[in-house]
């Protein structure tokens, strides 16, 4: 299905499925009469001041999957405990936000996965990955607001094929600049579980947790030939007085969809080169960049203080999606890097 073709019928299946009024599950009961609760379970306390209708959207963006084309209740999720995903992290996945309800650079994210499950041999028809109306319809489903979706293939076991599900998350308030923390890469370069999107993520989360634990927001992978790699969750701009630049993928990183955008079609040159970490001192500007949140800028790196420059603001202009519109809510994560 292309980007432009939608299918009535699986709109009409995700509404049917999404809708809690329609079905008797506990947690589909719960959506309707105590979405307070439901978000609280989930471990998110809401201000006072949201809207009613807004509370119940939230409630049902954190309780509803995407699987295999139907919208179902967390409760009613089923993975196989003998899936190569669950056992052996043995499975790959996407995130990114919306804008108007549509995943933002979402052909990108559909090459990197189907490379990704390529590498691990993870077996999936083009057709069982959601196009970019497929996600829309989903987002529909659950709310009118913008959210973060994320897709999950898993490996599945032998004589059966794995799943492929999505689920959505309330948009994250963005961080008004980040601070990392310079750390060894715990992985030697070339290794797959490094440079792709797997379900093998808890070493990126401990690097991460550990410059929390330092006072910082995030990690600054360094290899170990003492050049910058990227942030635990994100890639890595520098702005010297040669002009900006990003460390070269040469295996030792996992490339983001928003860095090969902006290598692709920034308005200012932006150049991959080998970064020692000694050029730091030499820098003006920096910031970092994912999917889910654009461009952050960053304001220290180890001992280094940078200010958010103009050049970085201007970049922030030109790429970020189009701002919240007045109806759009957003909440703010607490002790964790964007990702």
């Amino acid at each position: 299905m292309s980007d432009q073709q939608s299918s009535p019928m699986l709109d009409q299946e995700l509404t049917r499925a999404g809708d809690p009024s329609s079905a008797g599950s506990g947690l589909e009961r719960r959506l309707v009469h105590d979405p307070v609760g439901v978000l609280r379970d989930r471990g998110i306390n809401l201000p006072d001041e949201l809207p009613p209708r807004i509370v119940q959207e939230l409630a049902r963006v954190v309780s509803l999957l995407w699987v295999d084309g139907r919208v179902v209740p967390l409760d009613r999720f089923y993975i196989d405990p003998s899936d190569e995903g669950l056992l052996f992290g043995r499975g790959a996945w996407e995130s990114t936000r919306t804008v108007g309800g549509a995943p933002w650079l979402w052909p990108l994210h559909l090459d990197r996965i189907r490379s990704t499950a390529e590498v691990l041999g993870i077996q999936v028809t083009p057709e069982r990955l959601p196009d970019r109306e497929q996600v829309a319809a989903y987002v529909r489903s659950l709310t009118s607001q913008d959210v973060t979706v994320r897709l999950n293939v898993s490996a599945g076991r032998s004589g059966a094929p794995g799943l492929v599900w999505m689920s959505a998350a309330p948009m994250p308030y963005p961080p008004s600049s980040i601070r990392l923390r310079t750390r060894p890469s715990p992985v030697s370069k070339g290794q797959a579980y490094l440079t792709l999107k797997t379900f093998q993520y808890a070493t990126r989360l401990r690097i991460g947790q550990q410059a929390a634990q330092d006072g910082f927001d995030s990690a600054l992978l360094i290899d170990a030939d003492g050049n910058l790699l990227e942030a635990s969750h994100a890639n890595i701009f520098i702005r010297t007085s040669d002009g900006w630049s990003t460390p070269t993928a040469d295996g030792g990183m996992l490339p983001g969809t928003v860095r090969h955008y902006l290598l692709t079609n920034s308005p200012v040159p932006i150049h991959e080169q080998v970064i020692p970490l000694a050029r730091l001192g030499e820098a003006r500007e920096a910031f970092v960049t994912n999917s889910n949140v654009g461009i952050v800028p960053v304001t220290q790196i180890d001992g280094y203080s940078l200010s958010i420059g103009e050049e970085t603001l201007g970049l922030m202009r030109w790429l970020q999606p189009p701002t919240a519109a007045a109806g759009e809510y957003r909440l703010r994560e607490r002790g964790t890097a964007p990702r």
